[in-house]
C-alpha cells in the first residue's frame, strides 16, 4: 500500500510561484528557470517507477515516497523507502539522459548528453549508501532490526549505463526493470524478520517523524522581498491588477472580478517567505490594501491559525500552504 504518496517537491512549487512574481527582465530569471527544469526533471524521473510500483501486493508492501527522518543532528531524505517484513528498501531515482559512466576512481557519476556536453553529478551509488546508513542508524535508536537494500534506478530507458567494473552496477537498474528486481530480493530476503503488527506500527512511526523539508526560496536565489511584485493576480489580463472594492476583487484593467482571490495571494506569500506569520500591515503592503480594517477582515476570512492580539496579532501559514482553499 501507498503509506505516503508522492506530491510535487516544495522546491518545484516555489520556484513556479517566484517566476510568477519577478519582472519579465529579472537578471536572476534564467538561473530560476534552468533550476526549476531540473528539479521538474527529477520528479518526472520519479513518477516514471510508480506504474512498476504499482505491480506490488498492497498487503505486503508499505511504500513512502519522499520520506524525510532526523537522527538528531541532521535530516536525510530517500526519494522511495519500500517496507515489508523481510527487509527495507530505499530507492535512488535519476532522470538522466545520454549515457552515464560511474567513475570508481573520483567517486563520480559522469553524464555524457546526445550533444557531447558532458556533466558531472554525486555518484547515485553512494548516495543511496549513505541513506542505508542513516537509515540504520535510525532503527537502531529505536531497537528495530531490518536489513536494508538498495537499488539506483535509471528513470529512461534509453539511457546508456557503463561502469568500469560491472560489480559496480549490481544495484543500478533501469525502471522497467524493478518489478523483477524486488521479486529478486524477495526471493533472496525470504525469511521474515518481522511481524505485520510491528510493519504497521513502524510505518505509523515513520509518518509521525517525517518532516517536510524547509526551503527558504529568496535567500536560496538571494533575492529581496523588495523585488517580489505585490498585488493579487488577475487570470484575464495575467497581471497584478486586482483591488478590492465592496467585497470583491476587480481588475482595473479589464474589470474582471472575482470574490476569493486572495487565497492564491497569501499561498504565494506563505511559500516565498518560508512559511513566517504575516501582520496587518505585511497583508496590505503585500494585497496592496489602504484599509486595515478591510485586511482584517480578509485575513479573519482565511481562517489562519493566530498568535498574539491587536498590533502584536499574526497570521500563520496552515502545515501546507497549499491547504488554503
Amino acid at each position: 500500500m501507498i503509506a505516503k504518496e508522492r506530491t510535487i517537491p516544495i522546491k518545484v512549487v516555489k520556484m513556479e510561484v517566484l517566476l510568477k512574481r519577478i519582472a519579465q527582465n529579472h537578471p536572476k530569471r534564467h538561473l530560476i528557470k534552468e533550476e526549476l527544469l531540473k528539479r521538474r526533471a527529477g520528479h518526472r524521473g520519479e513518477q516514471a517507477i510508480d506504474f512498476y510500483l504499482s505491480k506490488l501486493s498492497p498487503d505486503d508492501f508499505y511504500i513512502f515516497h519522499n520520506v524525510r527522518l532526523s537522527n538528531g543532528k541532521y535530516y536525510f531524505q530517500m526519494d522511495t523507502l519500500i517496507l515489508s517484513a523481510q527487509t527495507a528498501l530505499i530507492l535512488e531515482v535519476k532522470n538522466f539522459a545520454g549515457t552515464i559512466y560511474f567513475d570508481p576512481v573520483l567517486n563520480q557519476c559522469i553524464q555524457t548528453l546526445p550533444n557531447g556536453e558532458k556533466k558531472g553529478y554525486l555518484n547515485p551509488i553512494e548516495q543511496v549508501r549513505q541513506q542505508k546508513n542513516e537509515l540504520l542508524i535510525w532503527l537502531n535508536k529505536r531497537k528495530i532490526t531490518l536489513p536494508i537494500e538498495t537499488l539506483v534506478i535509471i528513470s529512461k530507458p534509453t539511457t546508456i549505463i557503463n561502469a568500469e567494473n560491472s560489480k559496480m552496477l549490481h544495484n543500478v537498474i533501469h525502471s522497467q526493470y524493478l518489478t523483477s528486481k524486488i521479486q529478486t530480493i524477495m526471493r533472496y530476503c525470504k525469511n521474515a524478520v518481522t511481524t505485520q503488527k510491528e510493519l504497521k506500527k513502524l510505518t505509523r512511526t515513520i509518518l509521525r517523524e517525517h518532516v517536510d523539508e524547509s526551503f527558504d526560496i529568496l535567500s536560496y536565489f538571494k533575492i529581496a522581498s523588495a523585488e517580489i511584485i505585490r498585488g493579487v493576480y488577475c487570470v484575464k489580463c495575467n497581471q497584478y491588477t486586482m483591488r478590492y472594492f465592496s467585497g470583491y476583487w476587480q481588475c482595473l484593467l479589464c474589470k474582471q472580478s472575482e470574490k476569493q482571490a486572495h487565497k492564491q495571494a497569501i499561498t504565494d506569500y506563505f511559500l516565498l517567505n518560508n512559511n513566517l506569520p504575516i501582520s496587518n500591515k505585511q497583508f496590505r503592503d503585500f494585497f496592496q490594501i489602504h484599509s486595515e480594517h478591510i485586511a482584517k477582515y480578509l485575513l479573519k476570512s482565511l481562517n489562519l491559525p493566530t498568535t498574539g492580539t491587536t498590533k502584536s496579532k499574526r497570521y500563520h501559514s496552515p502545515t501546507s500552504p497549499q491547504q488554503i482553499k
